[in-house]
């Protein structure tokens, strides 16, 4: 089963290059592409530029709105779903079209401009295209890849704006293309005998998936049953899973090696770019905090090259071995390699025969040169991570667990206005505040204070910002601020927050129970059972807190957990009966007439779905004879809840296939709250 798995996730890139295959042939004649910047490398996982030529594209050009190409054949744009993108594409068409005589009407027949939109053409795009007098110049059309294998286990949509879109602007237009990507998945892979969904927006998407099967099946006669019914499915369980359900495991800041990446370092599609002259500390830091390069040095010493990383076990054997260890083994092993590596390349010895001489020079010498540049790329990278972060980590990280077990506010409140007035981070420190509300709860004064600390650090033009944080349900309401509305907030100190009986329920804080943690052995492929204040053990198993040093376990992860260790339906009732937000569905609660509407029965809670007739179909489903799931995350997914995931997946001896519409760390959701 896993191999047939394995092939159908790569029959995803397939289904991608027909769409855009048809697309390109419906296009007659040759074309030039001109492609939006952000789109290139996630083009990459779906063609290469040979596959395009093949398909009658000649140049390939990055859209630039002050550059554009010169004008030679007909034109294919592929941009994302941005009006104010689209609005600049225009402006490009239009100055071509003001080169052409103005005597000569358009060929409405052989358009000469094509817009791919990603990953769906919204309607204002028609009205603009009405109002810049370009209806009948320019075709649209929709194009969307569906999902992109980044690495082993690991799929993303790669959609912009996601988090922006849905959870700050309210927009849930987005969700219709999720929904349409998760129906192509169900096509492919079979539909999963239970569909969990945890938040108002993944409820939406399995609405949205259930009327587009429907529909799909009203549309064939004579069919009684669908593809999905007819085979089994690759995966036992699905579960869809909102950003907002669990800010924490956002918010909080990794010790694994592939999370602490994305803190340092942007991450386009998989590819982490690797720059020493910038990342995102520094671009961040206000100018008066930044340490400025020493202008004695000659320039070619104080600019590094900027490079890329593949984040991918596939492609990189170091990343592969190193990408869920704890960041302080890394140091030191990485070191090691690098001797090791050394003395490789000292093996040539004129004491070597002719042939010896030969076959080093053409054989090892350039596989050395090449693990030598690789491996430099990653101690940059740590370098990085220890100048930037490392001096402050440890009393950091002793913030966080004060946070989460709701001890020394007075500590907490201290370190945050100190970080503002002395080392002060636009996203990073807003990234510390909203964890704060989220799991204690920001007092009305509180809030004054941290408010009034921000604007003055980053100024006034920010105010707008708590707003958007609001929306989100990462900040307090700050609009109707009265004398009463300042004294409900206030709350007596009390031992638990509602965040915390929550999470105790669901045994997410080790540290807030007590327990002793001692260290786990490490492992010898990739680390995820430990090494020293890393691979954490309680009760004697392996925790997947270790990604957060022992404090926090992500909420996917122990979801997916009980889901997979619940013996029986009542039991699992017994586990998760109390999330009321948490909803099933799936092939056992569908009914086996002729599709139709009323076939498709509304996601039901666990306690609801405990009391009807279809608690006897459920219990013979448990516990999972076979323990897979897919499970996808609306608004982003970090990298500390996939190697948690992967942790539990080894343990459990069982396969999780993660996915969402992009891959985030804390600092990439707030900035999108930010500037949205």
């Amino acid at each position: 089963m896993e191999s047939s798995c394995i092939s159908k996730l790569l029959g995803f890139r397939q289904i991608a290059q027909e769409k855009l295959q048809h697309i390109f042939y419906s296009i007659p004649s040759e074309k030039d592409l001109i492609i939006e910047p952000a789109l290139i490398k996630p083009l990459e996982h779906v063609c290469g530029a040979s596959w395009l030529r093949k398909k009658g594209i000649d140049k390939i050009f990055k859209f630039d709105p002050k550059n554009p190409p010169p004008k030679r054949k007909q034109f294919v744009y592929f941009i994302t779903s941005n009006l104010l993108t689209f609005k600049s594409v225009l402006d490009q068409i239009s100055g071509y079209q003001s080169q052409t005589s103005s005597l000569m009407e358009p060929d409405m027949r052989n358009k000469q401009f094509h817009v791919l939109v990603l990953p769906s053409v919204l309607a204002s795009f028609e009205h603009l295209l009405e109002e810049e007098g370009l209806h009948g110049v320019v075709e649209l059309y929709n194009f969307q890849w569906d999902f992109l294998q980044l690495d082993e286990s690991i799929l993303s949509l790669e959609l912009p704006n996601v988090f922006a879109d849905v959870f700050v602007r309210k927009d849930t237009t987005p969700l219709g293309s999720i929904a349409q990507s998760i129906r192509i998945f169900n096509l492919v892979m079979g539909k999963p005998h239970l569909v969990f969904s945890l938040g108002e927006n993944a409820e939406k998407i399995l609405q949205m998936v259930q009327r587009m099967e429907c529909n799909s099946k009203q549309g064939k006669e004579n069919i009684k049953a669908g593809p999905m019914e007819a085979k089994d499915p690759e995966y036992a369980a699905m579960l869809i899973l909102d950003r907002d359900r669990d800010y924490p495991a956002c918010l909080l800041t990794p010790v694994v090696y592939c999370g602490l990446l994305l803190e340092i370092q942007n991450l386009n599609s998989g590819s982490l770019s690797v720059d020493g002259d910038s990342n995102k500390i520094k671009l961040g830091k206000l100018a008066f905090l930044q340490q400025q390069p020493d202008r004695t040095q000659p320039e070619s010493t104080t600019k590094q090259e900027a490079t890329s990383l593949r984040m991918s076990g596939t492609q990189d054997m170091i990343y592969l071995e190193h990408r869920y260890r704890h960041f302080s083994e890394v140091i030191s092993l990485l070191s090691a390699q690098a001797k090791s590596l050394g003395l490789e390349g000292k093996a040539y010895t004129r004491e070597m025969k002719l042939q010896e001489m030969k076959d080093y020079v053409t054989n090892k010498l350039p596989k050395v040169a090449a693990a030598k540049k690789e491996l430099f790329k990653h101690l940059r990278l740590c370098e990085t991570i220890v100048e930037e972060i490392g001096a402050n980590f440890e009393k950091h990280q002793m913030i966080e667990e004060s946070i989460l077990t709701n001890t020394n506010r007075k500590q907490i409140m201290n370190y945050i206005l100190e970080l503002l007035s002395s080392d002060a981070h636009k996203y990073n420190t807003l990234r510390l505040i909203c964890l704060y509300h989220v799991t204690i709860g920001l007092t009305g004064e509180d809030m004054t204070k941290l408010m009034t600390a921000f604007l003055n650090a980053f100024g006034y033009r920010y105010l707008a910002v708590f707003y958007n944080l609001f929306q989100a349900r990462l900040f307090p309401d700050t609009t109707n601020l009265s004398k009463t509305k300042i004294l409900s907030q206030i709350s007596i100190p009390t031992m638990k927050t509602p965040f915390q009986i929550e999470a105790n329920k669901l045994k997410q804080l080790p540290t807030d129970a007590n327990e002793s943690v001692p260290t786990a052995g490490s492992d010898r492929d990739g680390g995820l059972a430990g090494v020293s204040s890393g691979g954490i053990n309680v009760g004697g198993k392996a925790c997947s807190s270790y990604v957060f040093n022992g404090n926090y376990i992500p909420l996917v992860t122990q979801l997916t957990h009980m889901i997979f260790a619940a013996s029986s339906f009542d039991n699992l009732n017994t586990r998760l009966g109390h999330l009321e937000r948490l909803k099933v569905s799936g092939r056992v609660l569908q009914g086996s007439n002729q599709p139709s509407v009323d076939t498709f029965a509304s996601p039901k809670t666990i306690k609801e779905l405990s009391a009807s007739s279809h608690k006897a179909a459920l219990n013979q489903l448990f516990p999972l004879q076979v323990k897979t799931m897919f499970i996808f995350i609306v608004g982003g997914i970090t990298y500390a809840e996939i190697a948690a995931c992967h942790l539990l997946e080894r343990t459990l001896g069982a396969k999780i296939v993660l996915s969402s519409d992009r891959i985030i760390a804390g600092h990439d959701l707030i900035e999108s709250a930010v500037n949205c």
